[in-house]
């Protein structure tokens, strides 16, 4: 598990930045949402794209978008500083 800390300062970082963030299809306010472990299945299909990039850890908080069709989503995600775990950016 990462340092509560390291979550704690990214959460503060985009709060500060921003007002709203995406998730999925939606925008919510940042003081309604939390870091949360992105789920395995939800993560294999990110990996899984042949346009997926790994994302570096520790370096700020990336954002995704998925299209398929007329559909969009798009999420806010962060990988660990030891580079292990992806925690997205989801409502409370």
């Amino acid at each position: 598990m990462p340092d509560e800390t390291e979550l704690a300062e990214v959460y503060l970082r985009l709060k500060a930045q921003h007002d709203t963030l995406p998730f999925m299809t939606k925008l919510y306010p940042v003081n309604g949402m939390r870091l949360t472990l992105l789920p395995d299945d939800i993560r294999s299909v990110i990996e899984s794209s042949p346009d997926y990039s790994p994302i570096t850890p520790g370096q700020g908080a990336v954002w995704l978008q998925f299209s398929s069709g007329d559909d969009e989503a798009e999420m806010v995600i962060y990988r660990t500083q030891d580079g292990r775990l992806l925690y997205v950016m989801a409502p409370i």
